[in-house]
């Protein structure tokens, strides 16, 4: 079936769609988006799905009639009991179907046709918790409204009724059957317009002769917009053999209508038409040529080229020959494209005689397409965006990227896409902080495989955002001249400079000077004695990143005279591997180096800057390690080292 079957059947009957049919009957539910069919008691209600997807809770039944106004609620899905009439397996790939809304036109064209189903099915309905029937109702008119319920209130329509005997399911009118050969077609009236015309559907028995009725599979047959009403092709039958026909009507509720009159009807003598033989398919640039050889047969007027992509489909008629041609050359196909191809014979009546074997070609282009042009290139802090205007060749099946680290027209180049490039923007993902200069150049590919000549390049260089890493301060050293700082730094191919900083007293620390990328010193003769100061460093790049500011120094100009060793000296190993803790006992002014021994009598290593804080945590330290420390004064003179101090275990 259509999908437009489905959407004329929802429509027609629910009102999902906003647009209406023209022969909806007058009151039909599609004004409501609810359908009713009264009962004694009560009445039989159906609605879809707002969205296609299952509620969170279900939908509420607002009744407002005599007596008053009352709620109901029916649970979407309902729980799983035998008595739905669908197995567990059923009922859980039902529920599956609609938990969640179709993500894409795949999933919508699968739900549509699954809808198909739920509307031929009630039981699918019911167990959607889509159809109920109320009952116990007191005789008079209600109205019924649903509304779905979840995380925001949907109102899915409303109905009206009087209770009342259930109307009979209207019947179509006695179909008129037209014979063909090992053929009948049907057709038939739509039960006229009214309140009680909620059709969907009709089930269609046939007898073969004198023999009993029996349903035609697959049932239901759904409602069609053919002009001239409901049309049903009968074709697997025989030749010149005698069938009855009767035809009901199927209601929204599964209900079904008395059968019509049965129609009698003889099908027509087959005389096929013989098919031509030995197709055979040559491929040419641009172009596939047919031959085959033609059958003899005056009832033969014509010969039908046929052409399509998939030979599970029907193909589509190419090209019309006189009854003797034996060749034809097809220079309609797109190159690259795989069809297949047939030809059939057709008679003065229009009778198409049987099909010739198919065969499949795929016409070729192996000139290449024009080098793309307008190339363009936008650069980004992790990935380089190039764009380039379409080509116009109507062969393209996309275009393909090379970066290279050169610009050059010889330099190597690396195919950055995986497959051919659809449309005409492309981004490359590159790893921040990169340096490199890119060039890169866009070929077109057309669908045999042709690549054009690479275009002109274009180059660029990410967005650098990145900071530098922060220096690394040595031991200051203090003379008469003033302190004189020391550093290093990692090596970085874009490294402009650095920025050198001192705070006095807590206050925010204040730039001293900007020094160039080569100097690792710099000299302050402007501290004054008896002043604590704290220096930090921070590198700037040719981009203008500045780093984090350096583990501070701190100094004191003051009086003459070495320093004493630092007092209270500990380490203990930290949990998980994690290094070792050295804590001393800090004095303020005062900063302290901290010196590892990895083996008993090796040189000290120095692992750390100069800490005021009295404690340092070495991420290197094993649970054999030994430690040392010494202090520095703010004229640079060192105390002897502590001894040497083991790891305790935590």
């Amino acid at each position: 079936m259509r999908i437009s079957l489905l959407l004329l059947t929802l429509t027609a009957t629910l009102g999902v769609a906003s647009a209406q049919t023209s022969t909806a009957p007058k009151g039909s539910p599609a004004k409501g988006g609810v359908a009713a069919l009264p009962t004694p008691d009560g009445a039989m209600l159906r609605w879809a799905l707002p969205g296609d997807v299952l509620p969170a809770r279900g939908f509420r039944l607002r009744i407002n009639g005599p007596g008053g106004t009352r709620d109901q609620t029916v649970a979407s899905p309902q729980s799983y009991s035998a008595a739905l009439g669908l197995s567990k397996a059923d009922y859980d790939a039902l529920v599956s179907v609609y938990e969640q809304p179709p993500k894409n036109d795949s999933e919508r064209t699968q739900r549509t046709f699954f809808n198909l189903n739920v509307v031929a099915r009630p039981v699918y309905a019911h167990a959607l918790g889509i159809m109920t029937t109320l009952e116990g109702l007191s005789p008079g008119q209600y109205t019924v409204t649903v509304t779905a319920v979840g995380s925001n209130e949907t109102k899915v329509g409303e109905a009206t009724f009087k209770t009342g005997a259930m109307p009979a399911v209207p019947a179509p009118s006695t179909p008129k059957a037209k014979p063909g050969p090992a053929a009948v077609q049907l057709t038939w009236t739509v039960p006229p317009p009214g309140p009680s015309n909620l059709v969907v559907a009709y089930k269609i028995y046939r007898a073969s002769g004198a023999g009993a009725y029996a349903l035609l599979q697959p049932t239901p047959f759904f409602l069609t917009t053919a002009p001239g009403g409901d049309v049903f092709k009968d074709t697997d039958l025989k030749a010149k053999t005698t069938y009855r026909y009767q035809v009901a009507s199927v209601d929204l509720f599964g209900r079904e209508s008395a059968r019509t009159a049965p129609i009698t009807v003889t099908t027509e003598a087959v005389t096929v038409l013989p098919a031509p033989e030995d197709l055979q398919a040559t491929v040419k640039e641009r172009a596939v040529t047919l031959r085959w050889t033609a059958p003899k047969d005056s009832r033969i007027t014509q010969q039908i080229i046929v052409r399509g992509t998939d030979p599970s489909q029907p193909l589509s008629a190419l090209a019309t020959l006189p009854p003797g041609a034996n060749t034809y050359t097809d220079t309609t196909g797109r190159a690259g494209e795989p069809y297949v191809y047939a030809v059939v014979t057709r008679d003065a009546g229009g009778q198409v005689g049987a099909r010739s074997s198919l065969v499949g070609a795929r016409p070729v282009n192996t000139r290449p397409p024009a080098p793309p042009s307008g190339v363009k290139i936008t650069a980004g802090v992790a990935a380089i965006t190039l764009s380039w205007e379409a080509n116009r060749e109507k062969d393209i099946e996309g275009y393909q990227i090379y970066r290279s680290e050169s610009g050059g027209a010889g330099a190597p180049s690396l195919l950055v896409n995986a497959s051919p490039v659809v449309g005409t923007t492309f981004t490359d993902p590159l790893v921040a902080g990169l340096q490199n200069r890119y060039s890169y150049r866009v070929t077109a590919l057309n669908t045999s495989q042709a690549e054009s000549a690479r275009s002109a390049a274009v180059a660029s260089k990410l967005i650098d955002k990145t900071p530098p890493p922060a220096p690394t301060l040595l031991p200051s050293t203090v003379s008469a001249q003033g302190v004189k700082l020391s550093w290093t730094q990692a090596d970085l191919p874009d490294l402009a400079g650095f920025r050198v900083s001192r705070a006095a007293g807590g206050s925010a620390p204040v730039e001293l000077g900007r020094l160039k990328a080569a100097t690792r010193t710099y000299l302050d003769a402007t501290a004054e004695s008896g002043v604590t100061y704290a220096y930090s460093v921070q590198s700037v790049d040719d981009a203008g990143n500045v780093s984090a500011s350096s583990e501070p120094v701190v100094i004191r100009r003051a009086s003459t005279g070495l320093p004493a060793a630092p007092q209270g000296a500990a380490v203990k190993a930290l949990e998980a591997g994690a290094g070792n803790r050295v804590t001393w006992t800090a004095t303020p002014g005062l900063p302290v180096a901290v010196y590892r021994l990895d083996a008993a009598g090796s040189e000290p290593l120095q692992v750390s800057g100069l800490i005021t804080t009295g404690s340092f945590t070495d991420a290197q330290g094993t649970p054999d390690s030994e430690y040392r420390l010494r202090a520095v004064n703010e004229r640079g003179q060192m105390s002897a080292l502590t001894p040497p101090q083991t790891v305790a275990k935590p």
